[in-house]
């Protein structure tokens, strides 16, 4: 039985098929038959697959051979080494198997190597979404800073403010803090590194304008607060100019646009309160001018004091005459007339009215001893003893009044003087 050979795996098959059982080559494609060993070949074979003759020498040695014109009649043979006859089909075919297996190598290779490339790619794609999240989050508590700010001071500022501000601010600087903290530690894609380096500049802006605001409203009073307001109103400027060219994706930064409008209420604020410092100095002199005052006539007050009621006891043992006693009282009763001419004169500064109505009653009380008393006097004098009796009674209850409320008016007055000397009451 006539068989042919499959040119591609050197499978016998039979001289009717058309395709190759094992390999599904065409077999009548074979076009090139060895004239040696007529062993068919694929038409693109230079050699025999059988033998290893040269198959283009045979075609043109076939060509040379007839009468007619042939392509490859004139064309130069060039030798070509042949193909080692001792490779078998079977050799054959196993070369092609190990290359499909080295193809197959690479191929996993290459898919490897593409989810590597993919993986990494995706940690790539994490760290930025990362990233980028966290980058939002610390905007957003600046922006809530900036809300805080613009929420207590963009109006005129009240002592209620300068305590919430006090209350409030250094939690939010705490809390910006954390967010910095937790940004920090995000790794920076290399593309945003420009935009890193502003947020972050743009962080430590805000975090001091959290603590110069607390200090200005703190200290309105002091010198240093000037450049402090200054310096506060640069960083207001960087951090609006940083937050209004900040470009990353999911991050905004918003009311540094009204941030401005802090600084000129603190300046306004710090006017007003160096105002009222200089009336309360101007209150505090007036009031120290007025205790000194009141010192001293209280000091001739209690200086002035007299035994009246001891000094008839040296009177009636004959030790002093009558007119003496007069004299005694009427200087007495002189004295206090004076004081509260004082008194009465004496520019009060407003909370301290009480002391001076109340001292200038005393004293008009003491003149009305003096009074009762030479009362008295007169009536002992002209031997009405009993009726001289009843105004001294009713001097001494009058005196035990007078004495009796001094004392607490000298306390009143004291704890008084101590309280409005102060200027931090004032």
């Amino acid at each position: 039985m006539t068989v042919q050979i499959c040119p591609i795996c050197a499978r016998e098959m039979e001289e009717s098929d058309r395709f190759c059982s094992a390999c599904g080559n065409e077999l009548q494609a074979a076009a090139r038959v060895c004239a040696k060993c007529h062993q068919p070949n694929p038409e693109e074979a230079h050699f025999c697959m059988a033998c290893g003759d040269d198959l283009a020498s045979q075609q043109i040695a076939s060509a040379t051979a007839v009468p007619e014109i042939h392509h490859l009649a004139n064309t130069a043979v060039v030798t070509l080494n042949p193909i080692d006859a001792t490779i078998t089909p079977q050799a054959r075919a196993n070369n092609k198997q190990v290359s499909r297996r080295s193809a197959a190598v690479i191929g996993v290779v290459l898919l490897l190597l593409a989810g590597l490339g993919g993986f990494f790619y995706y940690l790539s794609c994490q760290t930025t979404q990362k990233y980028l999240k966290s980058s939002a989050e610390l905007a957003s508590q600046i922006t809530a800073s900036n809300q805080v700010l613009i929420e207590q001071l963009s109006v005129p500022i009240t002592s209620q403010t300068v305590t919430a501000v006090q209350q409030t601010l250094p939690v939010l600087s705490e809390d910006l803090k954390k967010a910095a903290d937790a940004w920090t530690a995000r790794s920076c894609p290399s593309q945003y590194q420009t935009q890193h380096d502003n947020l972050k500049k743009l962080t430590q802006i805000q975090t001091d304008i959290l603590a110069q605001v607390p200090a200005i409203l703190a200290n309105p009073l002091a010198n240093e607060t000037d450049a402090l307001i200054a310096n506060l109103q640069e960083n207001i400027a960087q951090a609006k100019s940083i937050a209004n060219n900040l470009q990353l994706p999911g991050v905004t930064i918003a009311g540094t646009d009204m941030l401005p409008g802090i600084a000129d209420q603190l300046s306004v604020y710090c006017a007003e309160q160096r105002q009222i410092y200089q009336k309360k100095v101007a209150r505090l002199n007036s009031l120290n001018a007025y205790f000194r005052q009141m010192d001293s006539i209280i000091q001739k007050n209690n200086e002035a004091k007299t035994g009246l009621g001891s000094m008839l006891d040296k009177i009636r043992s004959g030790e002093y005459a009558w007119q003496d006693y007069f004299d005694l009282i009427d200087s007495a009763r002189a004295a206090r007339e004076g004081l509260r001419t004082q008194v009465s004169k004496l520019s009060t500064p407003a909370g301290a009215e009480e002391y001076t109505a109340e001292l200038s009653r005393l004293l008009s009380l003491s003149i009305n001893y003096c009074n009762i008393m030479k009362s008295g006097a007169t009536l002992e004098s002209q031997t009405s003893y009993d009726a001289a009796n009843k105004k001294y009674i009713e001097a001494q209850t009058l005196n035990d009044q007078i004495q009796a409320q001094y004392t607490t008016f000298i306390s009143n007055y004291q704890a008084g003087k101590s309280t409005l000397t102060k200027i931090e009451n004032l």
